[in-house]
């Protein structure tokens, strides 16, 4: 169960990763409007794709795990700030196929995915 339940996990990573990949050009201008360096911006839709093939393709690694969850709570402290100033920035969080500012429906669905890995850690294979 703990696989399957990083396997949704790594799933989600795996879209927004491709999806960047595939609006590159409106991801950078997103993520330099919301002041992300370029060399950054352009790692974290790799990121996102290698840890959505590490988390749904390979047995259970605590690593893995452990990165996937601290990476989430990066972007969920990045989307509280972006929504606590009031940014009307798109949140690009899958790339070009959103375009609206960060909400409170953002920082929820990071939570249930960092509630995912954990249980997936506790639970194991």
């Amino acid at each position: 169960m703990g696989r399957v339940l990083a396997a949704v996990v790594g799933a989600v990573f795996a879209v927004a990763g491709a999806q960047k990949i595939l609006g590159w050009d409106q991801w950078i201008t997103d993520a330099r409007a919301e002041g992300v360096k370029r060399p950054l911006a352009a790692c974290i839709p790799l990121t996102e794709l290698g840890l959505g093939v590490l988390l749904t393709a390979f047995e259970l690694s605590s690593v893995v795990l452990g990165i996937s969850t601290a990476l989430l709570m990066v972007f969920t402290i990045f989307l509280a700030a972006s929504i606590r100033s009031g940014s009307q920035q798109p949140c690009a969080c899958f790339g070009s196929r959103v375009r609206r500012p960060p909400s409170a429906k953002d920082l929820g669905r990071n939570v249930v995915l960092m509630s995912l890995l954990v249980a997936a850690a506790v639970i194991g294979q």
